[in-house]
């Protein structure tokens, strides 16, 4: 029981490290001192750090066991995982290919931050959150071992609590714009 607290207490670091340093108020203090450069940098070394402490949390090695062990694979939950991580992976190409993640973290110093609505987020306010829950889902599916999926759903939850505080802040900053834009495009679930 204390390993799976461990993997979930790994995983709220990174959500608490995640949503700090990108609120708005840390933000600016740090982008105050050291610049939206150096705000990246912090953003990424810190991010980087907290998502391995979590990733190395579930200390799970045994990540070919379809090859050491084939008997354990549950083939229909490994070819859902696959395309669950695959489409997950699509969903990202098509969110950085109308945005890069420097700009929503607002890491860009050489334009203002604008509301993007086009491409995917023509349907879909948040992509990139979109596909981080497809990839941990597909994660879940190819190693279902309790470990692995106490993981993907801590990261799952928190990337859902993630998007949410990001709502707020493209609130507190689009205002009125946001939401007339919130009418046309899903929050996580594309609208058709």
């Amino acid at each position: 029981m204390i390993e799976y607290l461990v993997i979930v207490l790994a995983s709220t670091i990174f959500g608490l490290q995640h949503s700090g340093v990108s609120s708005l108020r840390v933000k600016s203090r740090i982008i105050d001192r050291w610049g939206k450069t150096g705000y990246g940098k912090i953003f990424n070394a810190t991010s980087v750090l907290t998502l391995l402490i979590a990733f190395l949390s579930m200390n799970f090695w045994n990540w070919l066991y379809f090859i050491t062990e084939p008997s354990l694979v549950q083939p229909l939950l490994f070819i859902l995982g696959i395309l669950l991580g695959i489409f997950g992976v699509i969903v990202a190409m098509k969110a950085s290919q109308v945005i890069s993640v420097s700009t929503v973290a607002d890491m860009r110093t050489d334009r203002k931050p604008e509301l993007i609505t086009g491409g995917i987020y023509a349907r879909v306010r948040h992509p990139l959150y979109l596909a981080t829950i497809m990839v941990f889902g597909a994660m879940a599916l190819i190693y279902p071992f309790l470990v692995v999926i106490v993981f993907a759903l801590s990261m799952i939850f928190y990337t859902m609590i993630g998007a949410y505080f990001e709502e707020r802040k493209l609130m507190i900053q689009y205002g009125t714009e946001y939401e007339k834009y919130k009418k046309h495009a899903g929050f996580i679930v594309p609208k058709l």
